[in-house]
């Protein structure tokens, strides 16, 4: 068995560790989500998660990194919003966003001395562009077969799911609520995503797909 601790940014990411991802990671393999800023298993109400400083993000890690029992420590966190003062924010390269969050994460990686039990994971742009991926599943749920085209179209013309680019109007939530002002972040998506199914996720969003990779596999280096 193989405990993964997830560092979790809020609700949403709890629900997705724990009701989509959880399951599907098979039986000897076992998530567990902390919500960051309270570092205290998830499900407990009065939890709040949220980043407003990079040193919140970096004392939760390393408690949690303290503790032999997590094979490994990983954070499911979203690029878009991520705070200024985080390693690698202040000089990110020019670039694809690929490479731009890439570069964030091997400085946060190095930020956390390099420990081969860390694996850094910044969702490009954030949890919604999985909702992208699931905007057949999520119209379906919501009877609103033309929210599902609205949301279809507005990531081929992206060029995929997780490039649908972040910014206070256009982040993927923000589009999804101006879609279907009625969307519940913490219920619609999570469902959507879990009726996708991860297999179909992993095919639709390389990011998503390199992540469990590098969760089930061989310890190494970013």
């Amino acid at each position: 068995m193989r405990h993964i601790c997830v560092l979790v940014e809020g609700q949403t990411e709890e629900i997705v560790v724990r009701d989509v991802l959880g399951p599907e990671f098979g039986d000897d393999v076992w998530l567990t989500p902390v919500i960051l800023k309270t570092s205290r298993p998830a499900g407990n109400t009065a939890g709040k998660g949220g980043v407003s400083a990079w040193r919140k993000i970096e004392r939760d890690l390393r408690l949690l990194l303290r503790n032999p029992a997590y094979h490994r420590v990983t954070t499911l966190i979203d690029y878009y919003g991520l705070p200024g003062d985080a390693p690698g924010m202040d000089d990110i390269p020019a670039g694809t966003p690929h490479t731009r969050v890439e570069h964030v994460e091997r400085a946060i990686h190095r930020a956390l001395d390099d420990n081969p039990r860390f694996i850094p994971n910044l969702v490009l742009h954030e949890t919604e562009t999985w909702v992208f991926a699931a905007a057949k599943e999520l119209g379906e749920l919501l009877g609103r077969p033309d929210v599902a085209d609205a949301l279809r179209k507005q990531a081929e013309r992206a060029g995929g799911p997780e490039l649908v680019n972040g910014g206070k109007e256009t982040a993927p939530s923000k589009r999804v609520l101006a879609t279907y002002p009625g969307y519940r972040k913490t219920h619609d998506g999570p469902l959507a995503i879990a009726a996708y199914g991860l297999t179909a996720l992993r095919r639709d969003c390389p990011r998503l797909d390199a992540w469990v990779v590098r969760l089930l596999g061989d310890d190494r280096a970013v």
